[in-house]
C-alpha cells in the first residue's frame, strides 16, 4: 500500500541554490520496531538512524539529496515525522519548578517551590525560528557591517578580517550561503585564523570540533526549532521559559 507523504515548509528553504519541495510520511510499526531496537544497541552509528530518517524523507528534485540538508532542517523534519505518525500521542515533558516562595513559618526564609510540572508538547507549540526572529542578524550578516557587531569583537582573535578574505578569493558576499559560512568562520575562529578555516572548509577538512561549535551557535540562535515551551507552576503560579531536550528514540515513540 502506498505512504501518504505530507508537505513539510522546511525553515531553511531560502538557503539553497537549488528548488526542491520536501515531504514525510507517517513511521510503519514494522519501523518503529526497528528503530527502538538501533536505539538500544550498543553497535550504532549516525549513520544507522540517517539511513531510517532518509526513508522516510521525500525531496522532490533528485539533485538535492538528504545529506544536503542543512542540519536545523533535519532537525525539524524528525519533529514533523513524530508529529505525523502520533498525532494523538503528544511528546510528555516533565520540570521540577526551582522558584523561591516565602517560608510558611518565616517571611525571612526562602523554600525552593519543588512542584512537579508535568507538560505535553503538541505539533501547535513547535516555535521555528528565522533571522529576522534575531536581534541584530542582519547586521551581523551583512559583512560590510561586520566590523562593529557584537559577534565579532567577542569571537574575532586572528589577523586575517572577513575584508581582507573577500578581497583575496574575490568572494561573492551577496551569495546567503557564502555569507553563513563566512560567519561559521568566523564563530569558530578562536583557535585557528579564518584563512586557514576557509581553506579547510573548501578542503571539506573542517574538523568535529568546529562542526559542534557551528551546530551549538545555531541551534541555540538561528534557524530550526526552538527547544523551550512556557510553563506555569500549578503550585506557586509562576510562569518562566524552560529549555527541553530529546533523545533521538523518543522522537520515534508514543511512549
Amino acid at each position: 500500500m502506498a505512504q501518504e507523504y505530507y508537505a513539510v515548509d522546511i525553515p531553511g528553504k531560502s538557503l539553497y541554490d537549488k528548488d526542491f519541495s520536501v515531504s514525510v510520511r507517517k513511521i510503519t510499526p514494522l519501523e518503529q520496531k526497528y528503530i527502538l531496537s538501533l536505539a538500544s544497541k550498543e553497535q550504532k552509528t549516525n549513520k544507522d538512524f540517517i539511513d531510517f530518517i532518509k526513508n522516510i524523507v521525500n525531496i522532490s528534485n533528485p539533485e538535492v539529496h538528504f545529506e544536503d540538508l542543512y542540519w536545523f532542517d533535519v532537525q525539524y523534519l524528525l519533529y514533523r515525522i513524530r508529529f505525523a505518525t502520533y498525532a494523538k500521542y503528544p511528546i510528555k515533558l516533565g520540570f521540577i519548578c526551582q522558584n523561591r516562595v516565602p517560608d510558611e513559618n518565616d517571611y525571612k526564609l526562602t523554600t525552593i517551590c519543588k512542584q512537579e510540572i508535568r507538560h505535553e508538547l503538541k505539533a501547535n507549540e513547535l516555535k521555528i525560528y528565522t533571522p529576522e526572529d534575531i536581534e541584530d542578524l542582519k547586521t551581523t550578516i551583512v559583512l560590510e557591517n561586520f566590523g562593529e557587531t557584537k559577534i565579532r569583537q567577542k569571537i574575532m582573535q586572528d589577523d586575517v578580517t572577513i575584508d581582507e578574505l573577500t578581497r583575496k578569493y574575490k568572494l561573492n558576499t551577496d551569495d546567503l550561503q557564502m555569507r553563513l559560512l563566512l560567519l561559521d568562520l568566523c564563530l569558530i575562529s578562536k583557535d585557528h585564523s579564518i584563512e586557514e578555516l576557509y581553506q579547510a572548509a573548501m578542503d571539506g577538512t573542517i574538523t568535529a570540533e568546529d562542526i559542534i561549535a557551528i551546530e551549538d551557535w545555531f541551534s541555540h540562535t538561528i534557524w530550526g526549532v526552538k527547544e523551550e515551551i512556557t510553563i506555569k507552576c500549578p503550585k506557586c503560579g509562576k510562569e518562566e521559559t524552560r529549555s527541553y531536550t530529546l533523545a533521538l528514540e523518543e522522537f520515534f515513540s508514543a511512549i
